[in-house]
């Protein structure tokens, strides 16, 4: 068929048809290539697990002193707890300095910030302030 002969309906129909068959022949294509491509490295993360398993048994001996000498260390005492403060929150206070001190901190105590003025919570006013910043 000539494209001469065909209503403009038609060849925007073909157009439409080759489009949408092109495009869903290509997802495929990159479905299987990225399929291929995860096999290919899940087989090579396994291969370097299993070599490292290999070696792990004549290190073994090595860590045992290591594991003794963390445990001996001081104890740490538990940090001083306003009341109200769930013991969850203070252990995420806790990982999240010493995450970020590189464990040369540590918290000593936890208490409740002074309460602001207005009605809303703090993650509300942070809520206000980041939906109304102009840009």
């Amino acid at each position: 068929m000539d494209l001469n002969q065909m209503s403009p309906a038609q060849i925007a129909l073909v157009v439409l048809l080759t489009g949408m068959v092109i495009t869903f022949v290509m997802l495929i294509i990159l479905t299987f290539l990225i399929k291929i491509y995860g096999a290919i490295v899940y087989n090579a993360q396994n291969k370097s697990r299993q070599e490292s398993k290999k070696e792990e048994p004549s290190q073994a001996p090595a860590a045992a002193p290591v594991a003794a000498a963390v445990t001996a260390a001081a104890p740490v005492s538990a940090p001083a707890v306003e009341g109200g403060i769930p013991q969850e929150v203070v252990a995420a206070i806790a990982a999240a300095v010493y995450t970020t001190t590189c464990g040369t901190h540590v918290v000593k105590s936890v208490r409740r910030a002074a309460s602001p003025v207005s009605s809303r919570s703090a993650w509300a006013a942070a809520g206000l302030l980041e939906s109304t910043r102009p840009f």
